[in-house]
């Protein structure tokens, strides 16, 4: 197998909804895919959204992945915007919850459960999240 055969990829693609940007990323997260898609990641926390849901449709998630989506986790944290994972997938639940990083990150079910968290985040007096 050449190197272009064994290479992993990840891919990301967003929607905006009312100002609460969705990152579905697909693939492989490991850490040959990560530093990109980390980039990518905290660029849009750097744009000071409502909120970021990061949706794991992972293949495969290493712990390259875990360390960027904790550090993405405290970025998020310092700059307000309210943020949740959503992992329904074994790829991306059993290496959270083997790491009790499942514990730490506000992980939920749907799309529709983290923006119910990222209004909760945002507390009274804030825009909804729809």
């Amino acid at each position: 197998m050449t190197s272009s055969e064994t290479a992993s990829t990840a891919s990301m693609q967003t929607t905006d909804h009312d100002g609460v940007l969705v990152a579905v990323i697909s693939g492989e997260l490991d850490m040959v895919s990560v530093d990109a898609v980390g980039t990518a990641l905290f660029d849009h926390v750097g744009k000071d959204p409502a909120g970021l849901v990061v949706e794991l449709a992972v293949d495969f998630m290493g712990s390259s992945a875990l360390s960027m989506l904790l550090e993405l986790y405290g970025r998020a944290q310092r700059e307000g915007v309210g943020f949740a994972i959503v992992a329904n997938q074994v790829a991306a639940v059993r290496p959270m919850m083997a790491s009790a990083l499942s514990q730490v990150l506000p992980v939920c079910q749907s799309v529709d459960e983290a923006f119910t968290l990222i209004q909760k985040q945002q507390g009274p007096g804030q825009q909804p999240v729809s």
